[in-house]
């Protein structure tokens, strides 16, 4: 037969395209939305990038769904102030972590909403802001807070957090998770309250020498690697540490710290772990605003900073998440501690590619670790 195309010859003739079934191109338009869908105008609007706008989709993104999940934040009269707690998870029967913040005064509620979702499949987490900062910092009265700040205080603040935690959850005892400057609150209420804690979990576990350590190592890497800025600045505040040093040397060897990769590994600074707050569901404009100053107020005012010292003996179950990297709160300090540490069960994680953050350097390796080594101890017994 002849082809009835305009070419003159049949073999010129380009070959008849298939017909599209029916069945077939829906397929496609299921596949691939944008097929049967208007495309947006070149002059559409972008959709709106306020904060508020953030925040509230992070929020919806988060929301717990599950029947029995819970989902808190409040606040609460912890201590003769008013402080901020949050609690979230998807199954009320799931064991508790109370997460007691470091700094001082640099709370991980507003950060959380970056690598806890995981957890909350298995655990319910509570967060509490400390006194003067965070969700407390807009209407502290830093005159009537500044002699309350002790560790003491903070250590019997953390004691009433986990008491109302124990009332309004129903729960004979929760896993105390401490992390950095809060490690030592953590052992301290461990010590003090063993009835009340199934575990105790360290992360960027502060050890007794870990400044000491620090300082000669900053030094050491600085010469291997010829940085004349790094010694001449560190170099500047010898002895270190001595009794009564500024707060700004401490500073100084956490900004060195960073540089080496102990904060965060691969990255020089804290500069993204300090922007998560902007865009924390929980905090409001004001809060973020403020928690910088707060910080900064809490750590000039907190009395008896860098005395305190992590006990040697608890009556709890122990496990150390620590980065291998670790400089604000070094390595290898804190594994001499823990080797001689007396407790009835305990465990060092170390998590390979990690520093003074893992559970955002390493989040999968961190949750696994959560999984393999405490809830294990947290749903003993009950």
């Amino acid at each position: 037969m002849f082809c009835r195309c305009a070419f003159a010859q049949p073999h010129q003739c380009p070959a008849r395209p298939p017909p599209v079934r029916p069945h077939l191109a829906l397929a496609l338009l299921l596949l691939v939305p944008s097929l049967g869908a208007a495309q947006p105008r070149a002059d559409t609007p972008r959709p709106d990038s306020t904060r508020a706008h953030i925040t509230e989709r992070l929020a919806e993104l988060r929301r717990i769904h599950t029947p029995t999940g819970i989902e808190r934040l409040e606040a609460v009269p912890i201590g003769g102030t008013t402080q901020w707690i949050n609690v979230r998870g998807k199954h009320r029967e799931a064991p508790v972590i109370v997460m007691i913040h470091g700094g001082p005064g640099t709370p991980t509620l507003p950060t959380a909403w970056a690598y806890q979702a995981p957890w909350e499949d298995f655990f319910t987490v509570v967060h509490y802001d400390q006194r003067g900062v965070g969700k407390n910092a807009v209407s502290a009265d830093r005159t009537a807070l500044a002699p309350t700040l002790t560790f003491d205080q903070l250590v019997r603040d953390a004691a009433d957090v986990v008491a109302w935690v124990r009332a309004e959850l129903d729960v004979e005892r929760v896993v105390v998770m401490g992390y950095s400057y809060g490690t030592l609150i953590g052992l301290a209420l461990a010590q003090q309250r063993p009835e009340w804690i199934s575990a105790y979990v360290g992360v960027g576990q502060v050890s007794g020498g870990g400044d000491a350590y620090l300082y000669t190592r900053l030094l050491e890497i600085a010469r291997e690697r010829g940085n004349t800025e790094a010694l001449r600045e560190l170099e500047a505040i010898a002895p270190y540490p001595r009794p009564g040093a500024p707060i700004a040397d401490v500073l100084l060897t956490r900004k060195w710290a960073r540089q080496f990769d102990g904060g965060w590994y691969g990255k020089p600074t804290f500069d993204l772990l300090f922007a998560l707050p902007d865009w924390a569901p929980e905090y409001t404009s004001a809060d973020v605003a403020v928690q910088t100053e707060a910080t900064q107020w809490t750590t000039r005012t907190l009395v008896g900073l860098g005395q305190s010292r992590p006990v040697d003996r608890v009556g709890v179950p122990v496990v150390i998440v620590q980065g291998r990297h670790d400089l604000h709160t070094p390595y290898a300090p804190a594994r001499e501690w823990f080797d001689r540490l007396e407790a009835p069960h305990k465990r060092f994680v170390t998590l390979e590619h990690s520093a003074h953050v893992p559970f955002l350097e390493e989040p999968g390796r961190f949750l696994q670790a959560l999984l393999s080594e405490v809830l294990p101890l947290a749903t003993a017994g009950r």
